[in-house]
């Protein structure tokens, strides 16, 4: 058996050799990357069998130094995944596609041939690898807020290049940007938000970015993820794919213009409607007689708190805006119809109060007169009143007390006067027509710009 310093001995040699192993193998490996010389193009007249780039080729130079270099841009759009309101977020998933030229590209002849390439503008894959060694064009994304490339057991893209040395690369993604919202007419808001690529550093006489039918192939026609809006996607007109800054010098962009139009259904039927006939519930309080305090009370006072709970709801949902949105200012009016309805009926009571107070009281009763004698009759004796100088003899006839009069809806009725009967009748009629305006001039103003921009644009 081995003693234990044998064994120490013997595993020091083992570390030894494996360190010798690994200095071999490390010395074996040339200091220059093997992926990069494999891309460069052979020298002393060879003939290359593949897509090479020369020896002196220079990442960081432009294709065209001396020219303007156009690149063009192609957004796939697959799905709008999410419209955020309160962060002003667009998101959607898509094929980034960007291509240029790439005239120092060496693509030998035979490799043409064998891949039967006779269209210019047929594309063949190639390694992604070389996407590494070529120069590519410093995309900026206006607004951009995310970026992210979909990924499995790798990265999403593919590298393509055509016949005539166009490079075309290709990204999956989810690309969220910032949209600048106007909340103003909420519910019925259109929002535009403008998707804008350009160069960070290239203005416009080195590089000019546009959109053509080569890398702009796949457009959804719907949207399978249900969203508060209607999207609708449309180009950027001529004054879009210029930006001016001025010493820095006018800057190319590509993109698009994407259109929202907010479903309003949703909001017709839980807040406009429910609110609106609450108004109209309030106009049955004209009908009802004024001296019924409790019931007339009960009815506006039972509207007024619910359209109010109904305003704190719709507050605490709507996003925020420089003043009052559209549906706030619905709830306000419909609020104020109804307290409209409430202050006219506390003016018919304190009218009435007053009146009361005004009026003088009532005479009280006349005081009786009694007088009695006594009368014997059958040998029994009798003790009859008169009262005011009545005989006994008409005792029988004496009138009954007078019932008091109570203010019941008549004539002599201290509530249901004339006048305000005749109150109640007017604002039964006015009620409603202000309504009717205030319905007419809330809907132009409110819904006439949303039917305009649901004309102009284009459906995906």
């Amino acid at each position: 058996m081995l003693t234990a310093q044998q064994m120490s001995t013997m595993l020091y040699k083992l570390h030894l050799i494996i360190l010798l192993l690994a200095e071999n193998v490390c010395t074996a490996v040339p200091w220059y990357d093997t992926s990069r010389e494999d891309l460069l193009c052979k020298e002393n007249g060879e003939q290359d069998t593949h897509i090479c780039i020369p020896r002196k080729y220079n990442k960081f130079d432009l294709p065209f130094p001396n020219s303007v270099n156009m690149i063009d841009i192609g957004i796939d759009i697959t799905d709008v995944l999410r419209i955020n309101d309160k962060e002003y977020g667009v998101e959607f998933s898509c094929y980034f596609n960007v291509m240029w030229t790439e005239p120092r590209l060496h693509i030998p002849t035979a490799l043409l041939k064998e891949l039967n390439m006779t269209d210019s503008n047929s594309m063949f894959p190639v390694n992604l690898e070389l996407i590494n060694q070529l120069w590519v064009p410093n995309v900026y994304i206006y607004n951009l807020k995310t970026f992210k490339v979909v990924e499995v057991l790798s990265k999403h893209a593919g590298l393509w290049i055509t016949r005539n040395k166009e490079v075309m690369y290709s990204q999956a993604t989810h690309i969220n940007f910032i949209c600048p919202m106007r909340f103003d007419n909420f519910p019925l808001d259109a929002q535009k938000c403008k998707f804008q690529v350009g160069s960070y550093s290239y203005e416009l006489s080195k590089m000019v970015f546009k959109q053509t039918d080569k890398v702009q192939g796949y457009v959804k026609k719907a949207n399978s993820v249900v969203l508060d809006y209607a999207v609708f996607i449309k180009g950027l007109t001529s004054k879009d794919m210029i930006l001016d800054y001025g010493p820095l010098g006018n800057f190319s962009v590509a993109g698009f213009e994407m259109a929202l139009h907010r479903h309003v259904s949703h909001y017709l039927i839980t807040y406009y409607l429910p609110s609106g006939l609450f108004v109209v519930v309030s106009w049955i309080s004209f009908v009802v007689p004024p001296d019924v305090i409790p019931g007339r009370m009960a009815l506006l006072i039972t509207l007024f708190l619910v359209l109010v709970n109904i305003f704190n709801t719709v507050t605490s949902n709507t996003p925020k805006a420089e003043g009052l949105t559209a549906i706030e200012a619905w709830m306000l009016s419909c609020i104020l119809f109804v307290f409209g309805a409430l202050v006219e009926y506390s003016v018919i009571l304190f009218q009435s109060q007053k009146g009361k107070s005004d009026s003088p009281p009532p005479p009280p009763p006349p005081k009786l007169k009694r007088q009695s004698k006594v009368v014997c009759k059958d040998n029994f004796k009798y003790e009859v009143t008169a009262e005011n100088g009545v005989s006994s003899q008409g005792l029988l006839e004496v009138e009954q007390p007078q019932k008091l009069k109570t203010p019941l809806c008549g004539e002599e009725s201290i509530l249901c006067g004339k006048r305000y009967i005749n109150a109640d009748r007017f604002f039964l009629v006015a009620m409603p027509f202000l309504f009717l305006l205030f319905n007419a001039v809330y809907w132009i103003s409110y819904g006439s710009h949303l039917m305009l921009a649901v004309e102009e644009a284009i459906p995906v």
